[in-house]
């Protein structure tokens, strides 16, 4: 028997390019699930404060889709690619690491992974 889950964006029940998303501002953790271009708005609308404030973990590769929209690459504060997070994720799984879901990664891992795979 197989369960199958659907999920659908939060703002306008799309189930198309959904993915959960945590946000964490003060005391307040606010989950959410958002399809990608809400998703994208989301992080132009904060981008000015992602940018001045100090980032902990990895967000989503945008770069490609803001090149396409016309707008500013998103930087992150791992510098990884789609590639590279996918690549992180399937070392860390092979060494019984467990990973976040949103591909928001530590830092400390992201060294570490980088520090082995260079060496390997």
């Amino acid at each position: 028997m197989g369960i199958r889950e659907i999920r659908f964006c939060d703002l306008t029940g799309s189930e198309q390019d959904v993915e959960s998303h945590e946000l964490n501002i003060d005391q307040m953790r606010v989950q959410i699930d958002l399809a990608g271009p809400e998703y994208r708005k989301l992080l132009q609308l904060l981008q000015p404060y992602i940018e001045a404030g100090r980032v902990d973990a990895s967000i989503p590769d945008l770069r490609s889709s803001a090149r396409r929209a016309g707008h500013a690459p998103v930087s992150t504060s791992t510098g990884l690619t789609a590639e590279e997070r996918e690549q992180l994720r399937q070392w860390a799984e092979e060494k019984g690491i467990e990973v976040p879901s949103n591909n928001r990664f530590k830092r400390s891992l992201v060294e570490q992974w980088r520090e082995e795979t260079k060496a390997g």
